[in-house]
């Protein structure tokens, strides 16, 4: 790995973006060690923020997500690139780290990209370098609490993946994207995948419809399918437990994504709906991340059912929503466990193969985030579980 004067030296690409912003506040405010490079195509907008902090552990350079060699030159002083880009820059941005021969953490690769990561294994393996992606909400904390939850199984039936949502400042038939435009249109009309009987299937976009109770003040709401990275990697990493399925549902309004489709099909583009103006007000919003996995103790026992949540609101002093507090502050907190040694492993890693949960956990209560715990039967957690 590369040498540097700072282990605990960070560049945020995508610095300038909803999630970059949480997870360069989040970096800077959680070691007074830990030095920040905002990298960004605007660099006008990258020096501005980090003049904002008044600190010369903060600085900000331009970067251009498209050309690696350039790329690597900027990362070379850095020991985690710490990548808030769209997921089709991924490859690239990684192919940067390797050159720059430092480590690696994304927001997920929307399952195809994140299919095509996971062949680099054996470059960031031989070159001793950890590359952990989707560790954002979800992918990320669900990943991990799936690790978690079904640490006293050895049999597992399913793993379920729930995410809702509630805006208390939303009006009624307002439409606006409550993250990424580009995320949001191909999360909802590309074909989701699915593992259902122990294989991998496509299923129709905008399908699977479910009302699921989540807890207030986000209450029930209408989930649905769309393509998630979690699918990607759950599957492979509980082999050994026999998982036979694993679905993702996220909240949507259901009036938001008939107009969605309706302005697509009339002829709008990603970058025309990007341009759409976003609510004005401060944030005031709440975000659940539930896991739920079913199985067996052992094959003789009866079935369990473990439910894990995680409960996130928005943080006003930073004017992040739910949705940027329980993405961004993951990747920071990710971020330095791999310049710090506590993730170890190396290799291109999804974050339950790599991530020590209760370390994990322990982190982002410290960060306001909250956890809850329930299962159906007397079966015993093993905090821990690798």
């Amino acid at each position: 790995m590369n040498t540097t004067p700072h282990r605990r030296s960070f560049v945020v690409l995508g610095g300038v973006g909803a999630i970059g912003r949480v997870a360069v506040r989040d970096l800077f405010e959680s070691h007074k060690h830990n030095h920040i490079l905002i990298a960004d195509f605007d660099e006008k907008k990258a020096q501005a923020y980090a003049g904002s902090f008044r600190s010369g552990r903060v600085q900000a350079a331009f970067a251009d997500a498209r050309k690696p060699h350039d790329l690597a030159k900027l990362l070379s002083s850095s020991s985690v690139v710490v990548n808030c880009t769209q997921h089709d820059f991924n490859l690239h941005v990684m192919k940067a780290a390797l050159i720059a021969r430092i480590h690696y953490v994304d927001l997920g690769g929307l399952f195809h990209w994140t299919r095509r990561q996971l062949k680099l294994n054996h470059q960031f393996k031989d070159a001793g370098l950890t590359a952990l992606l989707g560790m954002g909400c979800a992918p990320g904390i669900t990943n991990v609490m799936a690790r978690y939850a079904s640490g006293g199984l050895r049999n597992l039936q399913s793993i379920k993946i729930r995410v809702g949502s509630i805006d208390c400042n939303a009006k009624p038939g307002a439409f606006y994207f409550p993250y990424s435009a580009q995320t949001v249109v191909e999360e909802l009309t590309l074909a989701p995948w699915i593992f259902q009987e122990g294989k991998f299937r496509r299923i129709r976009p905008r399908t699977g419809w479910e009302l699921v109770a989540f807890p207030a003040p986000v209450g029930e709401v209408w989930t649905v399918r769309t393509r998630h990275s979690e699918i990607a990697t759950l599957p492979p990493s509980f082999r050994a437990k026999n998982l036979r399925h694993c679905d993702f549902k996220v909240s949507f309004d259901r009036h938001f994504v008939k107009e969605l489709v309706r302005r697509l099909r009339s002829g709008w583009s990603v970058k025309q709906l990007a341009a759409l103006p976003a609510p004005r007000a401060e944030p005031n919003d709440y975000e659940v991340a539930r896991v739920i996995v079913t199985g067996r103790q052992d094959s003789n026992s009866e079935r369990c059912m473990v439910t894990m949540d995680c409960c996130a609101s928005a943080n006003a002093d930073w004017h992040a929503s739910a949705g940027d507090v329980d993405t961004g502050r993951p990747l920071s907190v990710a971020a330095q466990m791999i310049a710090t040694g506590t993730v170890a492993q190396r290799g291109v890693l999804p974050p339950e193969s790599a991530v020590p949960a209760e370390d994990f956990f322990d982190e982002m209560k410290r960060r306001g985030l909250k956890f809850s715990l329930h299962h159906s039967s007397h079966l015993r957690i093993r905090p821990g579980e690798k």
